[in-house]
């Protein structure tokens, strides 16, 4: 089993996976292509999990790998792990579902410590670009992860915030839906999870309360997505 020692939000190396295009947005022209990249309207459930809370107004894919994420709980360590990792990157890639910057995508799949410097993180480097994209070229450009494929799996021991855990990387290629900014989505990284005892992420601004942190319980949580 490797070591793996990563500095505390290691994490945050998200910034080197951004759209390196989404800074260099042209109007849309066609408003009739517009239209056409305008996907319906869909909601799909998703059967929720006690370890993991459920994606909120997830795409079709996003509900299929929360499904089986679900599903893994009964299965080995390595399934969870990949299935854990799988989800978190399909909901925190996806932009089309999101309604604004700060509904950063997978949060729950962080260390509650981390959680809130990592969702300001993001908002700066990834999600700023969600309302210039919707309001310049429309909702349909906006990147949608129809697939996650993880392969060069490795367990290690990951050394995270000085202390050890048992995780699992792999080597990631990302799949997107059809938009006219697509091919400069960042398409490859490589992803570093770790098991520990945790928290749910409870955002402090929600002042709905709908969602409670609960008791610390043995879940995966990701620490790493950066370049290969």
């Amino acid at each position: 089993m490797q070591r793996n020692r990563l500095k505390p939000l290691a994490y945050l190396a998200l910034s080197a996976l951004l759209l390196t295009g989404c800074s260099k947005l042209t109007p849309q022209q066609d408003t009739k292509q517009e239209e056409e990249l305008r996907q319906e309207t869909k909601t799909y459930t998703v059967k929720e999990n006690p370890s993991y809370f459920a994606p909120a107004n997830p795409t079709k894919y996003i509900a299929g790998t929360y499904d089986a994420l679900s599903a893994s709980l009964s299965q080995n360590e390595a399934d969870q792990a990949k299935a854990a990792a799988t989800y978190f990157l399909a909901d925190f890639f996806t932009l089309s579902n999101k309604e604004e910057e700060g509904d950063v995508g997978g949060m729950d799949m962080i260390p509650s410590a981390s959680a809130d410097a990592f969702r300001e993180y993001a908002k700066y480097y990834y999600y700023h670009v969600l309302p210039v994209i919707r309001s310049k070229q429309g909702p349909g450009a906006l990147p949608e992860v129809t697939n996650v494929e993880l392969t060069s799996q490795k367990q290690e021991e990951v050394t995270y915030m000085d202390q050890t855990y048992p995780g699992y990387s792999w080597t990631v290629a990302l799949t997107y839906a059809d938009s006219p900014d697509s091919s400069e989505f960042k398409t490859s990284a490589k992803c570093t999870i770790i098991r520990m005892d945790d928290v749910h992420y409870v955002d402090q601004a929600d002042v709905t309360g709908a969602r409670e942190a609960g008791e610390p319980a043995s879940v995966w949580r990701v620490v790493a997505v950066t370049d290969q």
